[in-house]
Formats: C-alpha cells, structure tokens, sequence
C-alpha cells in the first residue's frame, strides 16, 4: 500500500494525556508500553503488513523489512527491521537468530520512537530448531517486549532480560499441533504469563497454492480451564494475502516478499495483546512462508512444488519433478 499523510500523529495522539491511565483503560495486566504505542494499537483493527522486495535476496540472504499499515486508510504507522548476523543468517535462514525492531513512524515515514522489540533464538543455539517437536528445544519460541532493548545484537536472541516481556509465542510441545499449525500466545501476568490464545491454520499452503489462494490463520481464545474456543479466530484472523496482479505473482515467485492482513475481531484484545499478535504474525512467517525460491526450481530436474505439506512442526514439499 502507499505511504498516505491522511493525518499527522497529534491528532491521533491528541485524546492521550496520561501514559498510564490509558494503558490500564485498555486492561492490561502489567502495563509496560507508553501511551503513544497503546493508542496506535488499541484504536485500529484492521492493518496489512508488507515484507519489503530485497535486490539480489535469493543470492545472500538479508535482513528482512517490513511496514505496518492502517488498513482502512492505507497510513504507514510501524516500521520493523531486522537484526541478525550475517554468516547465521546466510547459511541457516530463516532458522537463525533474529531480533525485530518494531518503530512508530511519522506521516512523512521517519521513524519516530520505539513500539517494541521482539527476539527468536535460532538453530545456532537450538539446532533442532525447523524440524519436528518433539522436545522443548526442538520448539520455535518468541518474546515480545515493550519499547526498545538498547546496545543487542542479532546474535543476543533468547538472551535478552526480560523484565519487560509483555507476551511469549511457543509451538506446543510436542508434535506442534501435528498436523495443524499451532502456535501458542502467552499474555504478560503478575507473576508468570498466562496461555490466552493460539493461532492455528490450515495443513497445505505454500508453493505455487500461494498464487491461488489466501492463506488464513485463525486466532482463538484459551478458556481458563484449558480448553480451546470453538469459533475458531474468534479473537483476530491472519491472512497471508495472494498476489492480485501478474507482477506480484512474479515478486511472489522470486522474491521472498509477503503481504499479510491481521484484523482483530474482539474489542476487548489490549494493546499489549495486539502488539503480541502482530509479533506472532511476523514468527508465522518465518516459520512457514521465508522459504527460497519455493514454487520452482532445479535440484536433479526441474521441478515444481505445488505446496508445503505441514506435520508436527517441519514443512515437507509436495512437488512435481522431472527428471533428467
């Protein structure tokens, strides 16, 4: 979407007058973000996030680069900006280690001040880290904390303090949903956090089904008891959006650019919640959609990979191949 000057950031800003008071209005448990980032979260539901087109991507390896936008209105409000280490993020992505910086921007695109800041520990520490469940350090695992973690580097994921987490995403262990995608959503509690959703989609998606069609992920609530919600993304939907022109079938196809739609369906879903649910929409993808060149290729034969078949956490192409 373009960058729109719809507004400037006072008037979105311009109800707020105590940092505290609106994040506890919004019901957060342990308020930690500022007032600036609850507002932008709590007064929008629908947001597309685009993954920026990197040149030359598919040959080295970058960080990735994504903006954040205001659906209805198309206003570019967060920028996120990967940091990782080059030789992990080369040899091992988009398993490696990776801290995602997450900043508000102005009307004009200029980064502003800090939202928050999620990290993923990856296979350099957790080697299993990609393939199946079986065992807690076969398990993709997130943090997400409030405002920006200064002086860290890319290789630091997983080490961060956190005195500042406001949410946690985890694969469930084991078997990661077996054939359902599955991510578990903590929320920041007084003591410890507490298990309030998951994010669940479908077996097949990926490969040349991505061309065809959207790939929805539904957010549902965790009861009390333990039990899951049975109006499946009752809290938020997450839909990895297909290409709706031949160019970006082609930027589809070689490039490992996504665009999704997140649109929260409860109210009641705090800020912190929200911010939490947009770091999970970024760990959905590079869990499930960062794959090179995942439509064709060449490997003893062309080929071509119709989809990616999902089973207790690893993703197994289903291609058709010709070979020599």
């Amino acid at each position: 979407p373009p960058r729109s000057t719809l507004f400037p950031y006072t008037t979105l800003f311009r109800s707020l007058t105590c940092t505290q008071a609106t994040a506890g209005t919004m019901g957060d448990t342990v308020p930690l973000i500022d007032a600036q980032t609850a507002n932008i979260l709590g007064s929008i539901n629908k947001f597309t996030v685009q993954q920026h087109v990197k040149v030359f991507d598919n040959c080295i390896e970058q960080p990735n680069t994504y903006t954040i936008y205001n659906l209805e209105t198309n206003q570019a409000l967060i920028r996120v900006q990967e940091r990782s280490e080059c030789c992990p993020r080369i040899c091992c992505a988009p398993h490696h280690s990776i801290i995602l910086e997450f900043n508000a921007l102005d009307p004009a695109g200029n980064e502003m001040f800090p939202v928050i800041t999620m990290e993923r520990e990856g296979c350099c520490s957790k080697p299993c880290t990609g393939g199946l469940v079986c065992i807690d350090c076969c398990a993709q695992e997130s943090f997400v904390h409030a405002g920006a973690v200064p002086g860290v580097e890319g290789g630091q994921a997983g080490k961060l303090p956190k005195d500042r987490v406001i949410g946690r995403m985890k694969q469930p262990v084991p078997f990661a949903g077996g054939l359902t995608p599955t991510i578990q959503i903590m929320d920041r509690a007084l003591t410890t956090d507490e298990h309030w959703a998951s994010l669940t989609g479908p077996t097949l998606f990926g490969g040349c089904s991505e061309n065809c069609c959207n790939v929805p992920f539904g957010v549902k609530r965790v009861n009390k008891d333990g039990s899951v919600a049975v109006d499946v993304g009752n809290i938020a939907t997450i839909t990895k959006l297909k290409p709706k022109s031949l160019t970006g079938a082609i930027r589809e196809m070689l490039t490992d650019s996504d665009m999704f739609q997140f649109e929260v369906h409860d109210p009641s879903v705090t800020p912190q919640q929200r911010a939490t649910l947009l770091g999970t929409l970024l760990l959905a993808d590079y869990m499930f959609f960062e794959r090179d060149i995942d439509q064709c290729g060449y490997n003893d034969g062309c080929y071509i990979n119709l989809c990616n078949c999902y089973c207790c956490g690893a993703l197994y192409p289903c291609q058709l191949k010709v070979k020599q």
